[in-house]
């Protein structure tokens, strides 16, 4: 609805300037039978829209407005910024070009950058004799937007779950080895081959860590996929004194975290739904539990990346990404590592025994 400083009275009439009652006629042209037709779907308002240069959002408080006062023309009259902080003052066709490019240019999955979105802006501003915005009015724009949206458009609605509040908990453990949690990850290092010295590819480590006292219980590391077979030798690894097996690898240090576990919490791998871990967790009375959604196993996740996090320090990282590796040679790094290692008999990377 307009102000009445937007309606100037005169002899006891009602006028406005021509321009503005121009527009406000032009309006009623579109908006009017979208307004009472019984309902105002979006494909309706997006084509009234590009007619008038209005957003999506406008073009329905126009609606409203047309049906509160009964179908009139000044109800239509555009209404001239207020100005002041935190407040619109761009010429709301320029609105309109903003929120059009944001919509369908960044909310995209090519996550096209801030400047090519200002770019097409000033573009289509220019081209219509209107003055352009400065990327921080469309930086603006875009941070009003839900967090959710954004990432839901541009990523993909398994990526914004990470941005929804997590409904429910786990049973908190009260005491050490009521429920650890396990899962995968292929190891950001290139191994080589004891012998030949050439490298054979990344090892995959499998993880537990006890939900009560968040001590890592046990691990496995493998050239082979993750599977059944690793669950077991990890559960193993866990059960056992592990005196022994860091005197084996000259380990200077005490672990004296051991025990079976009664519930293992996983997340829904094929390799943690096989009938043989299946069996086996039931034989030693192990109760097998499975994530209802992703965050329920932030627990683990969290140790597998501070774990990633040291790995990059050892020569051999292929470090996360490109990117980070850069010029890195993480296949002559490794080699040359193994050689010089080759006097202390290194031995392939295998299984905890």
């Amino acid at each position: 609805m307009n102000t009445p400083s937007e309606l100037l009275p005169e002899n006891g009439a009602v006028t406005l300037a021509d321009a503005k009652w121009q527009e406000a006629r032009r309006r009623a042209e579109i908006i009017g039978p979208l307004a009472d037709a019984p309902s105002a779907p979006r494909c309706a308002a997006e084509e009234a829209g590009r007619k008038l240069g209005l957003s999506v959002r406008t073009v329905y408080t126009l609606v409203r407005a047309w049906r509160l006062s009964g179908g009139s023309v000044p109800a239509l009259v555009p209404i001239k910024p207020s100005g002041g902080r935190g407040r619109v003052r761009l010429a709301m066709a320029v609105e309109a070009i903003i929120g059009d490019a944001v919509e369908h240019l960044y909310l995209t999955a090519q996550k096209p950058r801030l400047s090519k979105v200002l770019k097409a802006v000033r573009r289509r501003c220019r081209l219509g004799g209107l003055k352009t915005p400065s990327v921080n009015t469309i930086q603006a724009r875009i941070n009003e937007l839900k967090p959710t949206l954004v990432v839901t458009k541009r990523e993909g609605r398994k990526a914004a779950h990470r941005l929804t509040p997590a409904a429910g908990v786990t049973p908190p453990a009260r005491a050490p080895l009521e429920v650890i949690q396990m899962d995968h990850t292929t190891v950001d290092v290139i191994i080589v081959d004891p012998l030949s010295r050439l490298p054979i590819g990344r090892p995959f480590l499998t993880l537990a860590i006890d939900e009560f006292s968040r001590c890592i219980v046990g691990l496995c590391v493998t050239l082979e996929a993750p599977s059944a077979t690793s669950v077991g030798l990890c559960l193993t690894h866990a059960g056992m004194d592990k005196a022994a097996w860091l005197e084996r690898i000259g380990a200077e240090c005490t672990w004296s975290m051991s025990g079976k576990p009664k519930r293992l919490f996983v997340d829904n791998g094929a390799d943690f739904h096989s009938e043989g871990l299946r069996r086996g967790c039931e034989v030693h009375g192990i109760e097998l539990a499975f994530r209802p959604r992703p965050h329920y196993g932030g627990i683990v996740e969290r140790v597998i990346g501070t774990t990633m996090q040291l790995i990059h320090e050892l020569p051999g990282t292929t470090f996360s990404n490109p990117k980070e590796r850069g010029e890195y040679d993480a296949d002559a790094k490794a080699g040359h590592r193994a050689i010089r290692r080759a006097g202390r008999g290194a031995q392939r990377p295998g299984l905890p025994r």
